[in-house]
């Protein structure tokens, strides 16, 4: 009885992160809102799962005589993570009387249980089978996406023509977009069989393309930061000089096909609107001065956000110890007198930077247990990287931790970590990254690892 409720319990919980990560995939912003709230405060999918595989896991300590391993890095980085945590969201429940909004700014924090979730319920797989599911599911359905932006692009709508009007496609879709083309770069430089390798090159441009469409600056730049991370990892990790071979040579190539895929944009859309050629040359012009006060993008976005920051950042300096807790609304009163509406019918508006969003909320002990955990948590990678001996496995990790770069960098230019249908995400993949670890060490060398050290010389012969 007991063993079978393990069982159940684990693969029920399996389930649940599954149809999770996949619902996100396919449409994040209408999946992940249940149109349903509790005291004024939004429900949304992330806190069902999260108390669907809490009681789960009670119930398995209950048939289990009470017995929970969780074998896990970090433990005490997390702990004053979260003791920084509860100070801030008592804080804002003491200082602030919108109950709900304090602890919807708390999700900047609580949404890390994920790391916690996914280890529970798969450190004991005794094969990465469930976990390459994953990511066949959301190959499928990340791709299947891509093909519905591309066909809809040259005015073909197959769901209109099937019949279906609607899909749910909300504007989140470049995120999983960009996840999934910066982890097949990286594993196809591993792939030798032919079929994978050309499923896989088709399914980059395919997304290239694509990204092409959504024309999400911000996440563009995150991606070629993601990129030269793999290149960091690679050349840092030995035994793959054969895959930074290839890696260069991958790179050069998409550097080609970025190029044509450009060309074509510009005719498509030339050919739409004769107009597209100036407003292309006004984009890059407003790129190198923002404070023009024009209509285009670069400027909107830049001229809003480095108001925002400076004028935060102002603030941030009256209380730059533990901030000011979860719950106080902000808003730049220089972007209003600029003539920027955002947040004005809210009151209130997000920092788009993950530093300031810490720094504010929590102070420089927030920012700065948040950072231990990223650079503690890197630390174990590199390690790890160093003694793994099968490449495979290798190029998995190498590949999840370049998607939390591009994460993290986006976070600087974008709300993330708080939102249900992102914030999630970054902890899910660090949580996987934790299993692949422990499901090597347990069933390749049954000891601890003992990383190789990895000498000057031998880097720079990588990097040849």
């Amino acid at each position: 009885m007991r063993l079978k409720y393990n069982n159940l319990a684990e693969n029920l919980g399996y389930y649940f992160i599954l149809f999770l990560m996949v619902g996100f995939s396919l449409s994040p912003k209408d999946f992940s809102k249940l149109g349903i709230s509790f005291s004024g405060i939004t429900i949304y999918i992330t806190e069902i799962i999260i108390v669907a595989i809490f009681i789960l896991l009670y119930l398995k300590i209950i048939f289990n005589d009470g017995k929970l391993i969780l074998k896990t890095p970090m433990k005490l980085e997390f702990a004053l993570f979260y003791s920084i945590f509860l100070i801030s969201l008592f804080t804002g429940l003491f200082l602030y009387s919108d109950f709900a909004f304090v602890l919807r700014q708390s999700a900047l924090f609580y949404y890390s249980i994920f790391y916690f979730l996914v280890i529970l319920v798969l450190n004991d797989i005794d094969s990465l089978l469930k976990l390459k599911f994953i990511f066949l599911l959301l190959f499928i359905s990340v791709n299947v996406i891509a093909v519905y932006l591309f066909l809809n692009f040259f005015h073909i709508n197959l769901l209109d023509m099937i019949g279906f009007r609607y899909l749910g496609l909300a504007g989140e879709r470049y995120f999983y977009i960009a996840l999934l083309l910066v982890f097949e770069v990286v594993y196809l430089t591993f792939i030798r069989r032919s079929a994978f390798t050309v499923i896989l090159l088709i399914s980059i441009i395919m997304l290239l393309f694509v990204s092409f469409i959504l024309s999400v600056r911000g996440s563009w730049i995150a991606v070629l930061i993601a990129v030269l991370s793999a290149w960091i990892f690679l050349g840092a990790t030995p035994g793959l000089k054969r895959e930074l071979r290839n890696f260069n040579l991958l790179v050069l190539s998409l550097v080609v096909i970025i190029i044509i895929l450009g060309l074509l944009v510009y005719f498509k859309k030339i050919a739409i609107d004769p107009y597209f050629f100036k407003q292309i040359k006004g984009e890059i012009l407003s790129l190198f001065n923002i404070y023009t006060r024009d209509n285009t993008t670069p400027t909107v976005n830049t001229t809003w956000r480095l108001a925002t920051w400076k004028e935060m950042f102002s603030e941030i300096k009256n209380m730059p110890i533990l901030g000011f807790g979860f719950g106080r609304k902000f808003i730049s009163q220089e972007t209003l007198s600029l003539g920027y509406t955002t947040g004005t019918m809210e009151g209130w508006v997000e920092a788009h930077n993950i530093f300031l969003s810490f720094l504010y909320k929590t102070g420089f002990l927030g920012l700065g247990s948040f950072l231990i955990i990223i650079v503690s948590f890197f630390r174990k990678v590199i390690r790890f990287l160093r003694v793994c001996m099968e490449e495979n496995i290798k190029m998995i990790v190498i590949g999840l931790s370049c998607c939390i770069v591009y994460i993290l960098v986006l976070s600087t230019t974008e709300v993330i970590i708080e939102v249900p249908y992102f914030g999630s995400i970054l902890w899910i993949i660090m949580g996987l990254i934790i299993v692949i670890m422990n499901y090597y060490e347990r069933a390749y060398t049954g000891e601890p690892l003992k990383p190789q050290i990895m000498h000057t010389e031998e880097f720079n012969s990588n990097l040849k």
